[in-house]
């Protein structure tokens, strides 16, 4: 077990939860909000430091309270707030909030983008004289400049992917299947302190470390909204690794997301058992040149936007227009997106996001190239956007390695 000191440094500062809170507040006061309830896990998560079951109540004016649903205690120990108290039921919530003379919200924001549609009726019932209004977007604008403590775990996160890709070549031999070599993976990362599971905002939208995915199969889309997909092991998770033996020549992707404290990076690197066929060199070439070439116009100010629409066209000057991000109609929209405490979060590198890029963001740059009859091939980093440009968070070594 780990000493209280060492576990004591998983738990998020009480400045890093009143810095948060300020923020949003602030974002609160810009929106016409008088209060927001903050009930999903990882929102609680970033705003209390704890996801025990409960409810966080923001006012735009008041300390925020934590509603504890239960185990109360581990609330009291996990998160810095001054003001927790224990509720027996979700009915509870406006008694407690008149009886601690909260003002009665006008305008009240719920996490609408996640929000289980019982869970929200009943809500409004409880609130029946507020005007209830989305705070999705303005909770995840909260989340998406990350703080330097924020970074080091991040950093953390991109180290133990480093020590990852240095296992592949003892962990890969002929013969195996893409299946034990995810187990490998996933057993040496667990080692390292990786929790496991993968939280995403979007709907439907579930993971399990990551890909792993060798040869044609490899290029097969899915239901998750990502430019790989790959076989899975049947109809009930048809995403990510199979039982196909990994052959000689194919093109392997390791598209795995690394992670320390509940912060994710997101990283692809390739290899292959044997030498692989000229057009997957060839493929690898051309998303390596786009990577560079989108790393050296990536600065603030641009709108994400642009970088999608330049690895658009570089991917067009290349050949690759119809096999770049997905196959003609499976093409996803982005080359991109947003990590923190989700998978899935803000800035999206894709079409209609026009917001401009800013220092403290930090986002997932992922061009892959569908090669038919011999396999997906991409590269993937994840970096912070500094004044000056990025700054890579995931060190792993990038060449294509043939084993």
């Amino acid at each position: 077990m780990e000493s209280d000191e060492a576990s004591s440094s998983y738990f998020v500062p009480s400045f890093e939860i009143e810095n948060r809170l300020r923020t949003l507040q602030e974002q609160m006061s810009l929106e016409g909000l008088d209060g927001v309830l903050i009930c999903q896990n990882v929102d609680l998560f970033y705003f209390s430091g704890t996801m025990q079951p409960g409810y966080l109540y923001v006012s735009s004016e008041e300390e925020p309270l934590f509603l504890a649903k239960k185990n109360i205690e581990r609330v009291q120990e996990e998160s810095t707030l001054p003001n927790i108290i224990s509720i027996s039921s979700q009915k509870d919530i406006p008694a407690v909030l008149t009886e601690r003379d909260y003002p009665p919200p006008q305008v009240l924001g719920l996490e609408m983008d996640v929000l289980p549609a019982n869970h929200y009726l009943h809500l409004a019932k409880l609130f029946s004289n507020t005007r209830i209004q989305d705070a999705s977007v303005l909770i995840r604008k909260c989340r998406l400049y990350k703080s330097s403590w924020e970074i080091e775990n991040l950093f953390r996160a991109g180290q133990m992917m480093d020590r990852m890709v240095r296992e592949v070549p003892a962990l890969l031999h002929p013969g195996m299947r893409e299946i034990e070599l995810a187990g490998r993976l996933e057993n040496f990362l667990r080692g390292a302190g990786h929790q496991g599971y993968i939280r995403s905002r979007g709907f439907n939208q579930e993971i399990y470390y990551g890909h792993v995915l060798s040869g044609p199969e490899g290029i097969r889309m899915s239901y998750v909204d990502s430019p790989s997909g790959g076989m899975g092991l049947g109809p009930a998770f048809s995403q990510g690794p199979g039982l196909k033996p990994i052959r000689s020549g194919e093109p392997i992707s390791i598209d795995y997301v690394g992670c320390y404290n509940g912060y994710y990076v997101d990283q692809t690197r390739m290899f292959s058992l044997g030498a692989p066929s000229p057009a997957v060199k060839e493929a690898y070439s051309a998303v390596m040149r786009i990577q560079e070439s989108l790393k050296l116009k990536a600065q603030p100010g641009v709108p994400a936007e642009q970088l999608y629409h330049w690895a658009l066209e570089e991917a067009r000057q290349a050949g690759y227009k119809n096999r770049f991000m997905g196959l003609e109609q499976g093409q996803v929209p982005y080359v991109g997106h947003g990590v923190g405490l989700e998978l899935d979060e803000l800035p999206i590198i894709g079409k209609k996001f026009n917001w401009p890029l800013e220092a403290g963001m930090v986002f997932a740059l992922e061009p892959k190239i569908f090669v038919p009859e011999h396999g997906l091939v991409g590269i993937e980093n994840t970096y912070l956007m500094t004044e000056t440009g990025l700054t890579c968070l995931t060190p792993a070594p990038e060449e294509f390695q043939e084993l």
